[in-house]
Parts: C-alpha cells; sequence; structure tokens
C-alpha cells in the first residue's frame, strides 16, 4: 500500500511563521499543551459536570447572600 493518500488527506499546512495565523496557532497550541499537563484532554462528561457545580456553587452563594441581608 503506497502512501499516494497521505498526500491528499493527512497533511495539515501550517500557516506562515510571523504571520497573525501563526501567533494565534501557536497561542492555541501553548493552551493546549498546559491544559494536558493539568488532566484537561477533552471536554467530556466530567468537563461540563464540573462547570455545572461551580455555576451552582456560584449561583447559591449569591442566591444566598441577596437574601442573608
Amino acid at each position: 500500500m503506497g502512501s499516494s493518500g497521505m498526500k491528499r488527506k493527512g497533511r495539515k499546512h501550517q500557516p506562515k511563521v510571523g504571520t497573525r495565523p501563526e501567533r494565534e496557532y501557536a497561542l492555541h497550541q501553548g493552551e493546549r499543551a498546559v491544559a494536558t499537563n493539568m488532566g484537561v484532554t477533552g471536554k467530556g462528561w466530567i468537563f461540563w459536570t464540573a462547570i455545572i457545580v461551580i455555576v451552582a456553587l456560584v449561583v447559591f452563594s449569591l442566591v444566598g447572600w441577596i437574601f442573608w441581608f
């Protein structure tokens, strides 16, 4: 089996060095690397559950403060 399919389908062209798209791409890759080091590899159900729990805690605490005073 040859590699001719790889030439058409598998390659991704990188932006030219020093251009705005290249800087944005590098920033995105850096953010992704930091997230991977922290253990966040994708936005699966654990990620969304954590977001919902955090938002719920913030909302309940704000409602508590509003009704407390």
